[in-house]
């Protein structure tokens, strides 16, 4: 028999408009997908690798339009680090092309968010 706790999904967030986080966070909860810690920016998720939050996500999830360091050069920055957790960029522009999203091994969301397929993706890549 498996623990109830092991099976909540833990997502890393990186979004600097507060209501879309909030929108993720009150959706995907109601599936026992957790999304903490929030970031505002890909410095913020830097300077915080460390934390507990961080490491025990199950998967990362970065808008690409964010102040200063996009979401597609935050990933390519974790990859260099050697992060391999899954990723997936979410945005209301167009997806970054084919080919980084297979360099960056990254899925991709549109917004506005279709929760449905938010949920089977998120469930796909933890796995559990």
């Amino acid at each position: 028999m498996t623990n109830e706790t092991e099976q909540i999904i833990k997502i890393v967030y990186v979004e600097d408009e507060p209501s879309i986080a909030q929108l993720l966070v009150s959706g995907l909860g109601l599936f026992g997908i957790k999304v903490h810690p929030i970031f505002m920016s890909a410095e913020e998720l830097l300077n915080n690798m460390e934390k507990p939050e961080f490491v025990e996500a199950d998967l990362l999830f970065f808008d690409i339009r964010l102040p200063r360091m996009t979401g597609v050069e935050l990933a390519t920055e974790l990859r260099s680090r050697g992060e391999d957790r899954p990723l997936v960029l979410v945005s209301a522009w167009p997806a970054p092309t084919a080919a980084q999203l297979g360099e960056l091994q990254a899925k991709f969301l549109p917004k506005p968010f279709d929760f449905p397929d938010v949920i089977k993706t998120i469930q796909k890549l933890a796995k559990k």
